[in-house]
């Protein structure tokens, strides 16, 4: 059985916790998991990238000159793409909120719940148990993760609540902040270590029961 290695900030010690449920019991399938991915990176672009076609730039739409008789090359007007200052033939457009790829909520959660699980199967999820920073502090926060003896790449989840500790762990740069429904598969698979504390820990739980 998968278990998650418990740290307390405020003494030191450390424990194990059993994890069970579905979020750490799913078996990681790849395919799944890479178009949950692909599908939370399409969802995140902007699609603002713009180019004019001929029937938006500025110039004459009269032919250039006569068909025959120069012994030039035929040619259009001066919007043509092959010409120097004519409009971008093909060029991106800016898309509608559908644009991109889309993956339903049972395999959504399906990719969710198996790359948890492949970091529960690693040892490389940690629950922070007594996080309690009276003021920012990044010093306290660098030192913790030392005597954690994590290495980084790291996903810290935080509560809202805990607003000092995520102004405290922010300025780390091996140190991802999110809020418990702030992160998908793509930074669970980024991060070598997930380190919960254990207020966003009960909303992770709490959220899979939901449903």
């Amino acid at each position: 059985m998968a278990q998650a290695q418990v740290f307390d900030a405020r003494t030191g010690r450390r424990s194990e916790m059993e994890l069970k449920g579905p979020r750490f019991e799913t078996e990681p399938k790849e395919h799944v998991i890479h178009r949950a991915v692909v599908a939370e990176l399409e969802a995140r672009r902007r699609w603002t990238a713009s180019t004019r076609g001929r029937s938006e730039v500025a110039g004459s739409g009269a032919k250039l000159y006569r068909q025959k008789g120069t012994g030039r090359a035929r040619a259009g007007d001066i919007k043509s793409p092959i010409r120097y200052g004519g409009g971008t033939w093909g060029g991106p457009k800016p898309k509608g909120p559908r644009y991109g790829k889309k993956i339903n909520r049972k395999e959504a959660r399906a990719a969710f719940d198996g790359a948890l699980s492949a970091k529960a199967a690693e040892g490389m999820l940690y629950v922070l148990d007594a996080l309690d920073f009276e003021r920012p502090s990044t010093k306290r926060a660098k030192e913790l993760l030392g005597q954690m003896g994590v290495e980084g790449p790291v996903l810290l989840v935080l509560t809202a609540e805990e607003r000092e500790a995520a102004l405290s762990f922010r300025n780390l740069p091996e140190v991802t902040v999110v809020e418990p429904r702030g992160y998908g598969v793509y930074e669970l698979l980024r991060a070598r270590e997930v380190i919960f504390s254990r207020a966003a820990y009960g909303r992770l739980t709490a959220n899979r029961e939901e449903g």
